[in-house]
């Protein structure tokens, strides 16, 4: 057999293990996507002999973030806070709080991720929405915006706009920042933010699927005697914790959306996280 059968049948070869592995692959993606249908079948099924509804729009994560541990940096942290109020002095005030003055405003940041800023007269107006303001003003910040709903409290000439903040596309339910607009200007921020660098990183692989989360779920509405008729949304979002100035941990929880509230459920253990109705 000369050298060009020979390639040729090699690549015949290589063609038809390709294509078997192929069949492999759909076969195996087909056998999980049964397997998932059954399963939140079967939940289903659970759910309703207890009486609860789960909302067929709802598409079950079925990817859970990382634990994150960030560190504060200060370089950074005046780069951010710079291109809202310009350049600014910087004084340590102790217990790693830190005093900035510029030439539009002023702001106090601590090592908690808790901050004020006061803003100047005139600097920034209202504009025709305060929340697409404040959006861009969290920008600003390099601070990112989740897609949860902003809250807008208006009283007499004051309006506060309340966002909710994210890492990387994961909203942060513990992360609220207010922006207060009077006389048609933006004056005051306040909220707490996520620090400014990650260092450490704790996988997720191992931590309970969904369908784990909403049975400890069910198993807190049998065992509380909490009344809800219906789950209206599951999603996954970061709780923020400041234990230790300076650093801050982002912890993945699943928000399960019910028609009576919103409740908490750590993603690593299952249990509950803040049982508590959301902010």
């Amino acid at each position: 057999m000369d050298k060009s059968k020979i390639k040729n049948f090699i690549i015949i070869l290589l063609a038809l293990v390709n294509v078997f592995l192929l069949v492999i692959v759909i076969s195996s993606a087909r056998e999980a996507r049964k397997a998932d249908t059954y399963r939140k079948k079967a939940l289903e099924t659970v759910l309703s002999e207890n009486g609860i509804t789960l909302n067929p729009s709802i598409v079950l994560p079925n990817y859970t973030p990382a634990q994150l541990s960030l560190a504060r940096n200060m370089s950074t942290e005046k780069r951010n806070i710079s291109e809202l109020i310009g350049n600014c002095t910087v004084e340590d005030q102790g217990g790693n709080s830190y005093f900035y003055l510029g030439t539009d405003g002023q702001a106090k940041f601590r090592g908690t991720g808790e901050f004020e800023i006061s803003m100047n007269a005139g600097v920034i107006s209202t504009g025709k929405s305060p929340i697409a303001t404040a959006t861009a003003t969290l920008k600003k910040l390099n601070i990112e915006c989740s897609d949860i709903q902003p809250v807008v409290t208006e009283e007499g000439s004051t309006t506060t706009v309340t966002l909710c903040g994210a890492w990387d596309g994961t909203a942060i339910y513990n992360e609220r920042i207010s922006f207060v607009f009077t006389s048609n200007y933006l004056w005051l921020i306040n909220g707490t933010r996520p620090l400014d660098t990650k260092y450490s990183v704790l996988s997720s692989e191992n931590y309970p699927d969904s369908v784990t989360i909403l049975m400890n779920f069910l198993e807190f509405v049998n065992a509380t005697g909490y009344v809800c008729s219906e789950i209206n949304d599951v999603n996954i979002q970061y709780k923020m914790n400041s234990a230790i100035s300076q650093n801050c941990t982002l912890k993945p929880v699943w928000c399960i959306v019910t028609n009576s509230g919103s409740h908490y459920i750590d993603a690593q253990t299952g249990e509950a996280e803040n049982i508590e109705s959301s902010p």
